[in-house]
């Protein structure tokens, strides 16, 4: 029996004025709203669970705070590492994005603090409790509430809200919903932490190449149900052993990450780009023709031989070599096929000279189209 059936029963109906005088309307009513905010809760934990990156949280988290109140400032600082400390600072001042660098290098600090206080707190207390030289870099937000984003591993993160818009108080009901919502939010942010680290490599932030494969299979079975095409690449920084040996292996972690940084600007939105290990990168380029993905690396080898990498006194220049090869549903093969067909024109491009890109084909084909490419 729901409340509607009991509202109508003609007992109910006697009674309503005693009902009401001691408070037993009032209070159905309150359990009514608290029922329903539950359960807009609930879905909204759902949609949560829905997005891929720490962004995409943030920016749902902001969407649903704007039906509550409006922070005058939401600063996130997050600890995006696991084996190591990779501080991540994101802010927004009247809902609208802004960059801002604080000067925050761990959240180990922090942790003693929010294993006292677990939920949403005021932030005098946090600063009658640590030292001054600690929440330095915080002033400058001028916080009223702060937040932790606290998971399985510890502190994840802190989230930092400015006073109101209006320049009211928080009130107990918003610091409740605040409370429910976080540990939602903890949940969705160290999902996306993990999965990140689970697929990505943790020096360049690309793709790793079990996630590369993996895409890859997927890639070939979508081709034998849609008769799609599509190409992979294979490139290799050039007398990359000799580079490290006359300038040192941190001088050529900045080439690598500079080129990963030019590889995935220079790309398009969907191609899967990884490093494959060491110095070699492998591309996915998903209903990809032959001569496209020809010019596809063509456009990739001219912007890392355009690059310029600074080290110390030192400006580095580098070049990769490209081997390519394509696919159709009327010639497929397995991954490993695929790849080591993309891996056998890697070395003709090696062998031709270096700084170029070649395109797989087998037999004397091969051969009498080297000098197009």
């Amino acid at each position: 029996m729901d409340w509607d059936e009991i509202a109508r029963n003609p007992r109910t109906v006697e009674n309503y004025n005693l009902l009401k005088e001691v408070g037993i309307l009032d209070y159905v009513d309150q359990q009514k709203d608290e029922i329903k905010d539950n359960n807009n809760l609930l879905d909204e934990a759902y949609e949560l669970f829905q997005k891929e990156t720490v962004d995409e949280i943030v920016e749902y988290i902001l969407w649903r705070l704007a039906d509550k109140f409006i922070p005058s400032s939401v600063y996130i600082i997050l600890n995006e590492g696991i084996m190591v400390d990779k501080i991540k600072t994101i802010a927004y001042q009247s809902m609208q994005s802004v960059e801002k660098n604080l000067d925050i290098s761990s959240l180990q600090p922090f942790e003693e603090f929010f294993k006292t206080y677990t939920g949403t707190t005021s932030y005098l207390i946090l600063k009658s409790e640590m030292d001054e030289e600690t929440l330095k870099p915080l002033e400058n937000c001028y916080p009223e509430i702060i937040v932790p984003i606290q998971g399985f591993s510890g502190l994840y993160g802190i989230m930092l809200f400015g006073e109101k818009i209006l320049g009211e108080e928080y009130s107990p009901k918003e610091i409740t919903y605040l409370n429910r919502l976080m540990r939602f939010t903890s949940i969705s942010i160290q999902n996306s932490i993990h999965y990140d680290h689970s697929v990505k490599d943790s020096k360049t932030g690309l793709y790793n190449h079990n996630f590369f494969m993996s895409r890859l299979n997927e890639e070939i079975a979508r081709s034998k149900r849609n008769h799609s095409v599509f190409s992979v690449m294979v490139m290799d920084i050039d007398k990359f052993k000799h580079f490290n040996d006359t300038y040192g292996h941190l001088a050529g972690d900045e080439v690598i990450l500079n080129i990963a940084d030019t590889l995935n600007m220079t790309l398009r939105e969907g191609d899967i780009l990884s490093r494959f290990g060491g110095e070699e990168f492998t591309v996915l380029l998903p209903d990809t023709t032959p001569e496209q993905s020809w010019k596809a690396a063509e456009r990739l080898r001219t912007a890392v031989e355009a690059m310029d990498t600074y080290y110390g006194e030192h400006h580095l220049k580098v070049t990769i070599s490209i081997g390519l090869a394509s696919i159709h549903p009327y010639s497929l093969g397995t991954a490993e096929e695929l790849m080591t067909r993309a891996d056998d024109a890697l070395y003709r491009s090696k062998e031709n000279g270096r700084n170029r890109s070649t395109h797989y084909r087998s037999g004397l084909l091969n051969q009498a189209l080297d000098r197009e490419e």
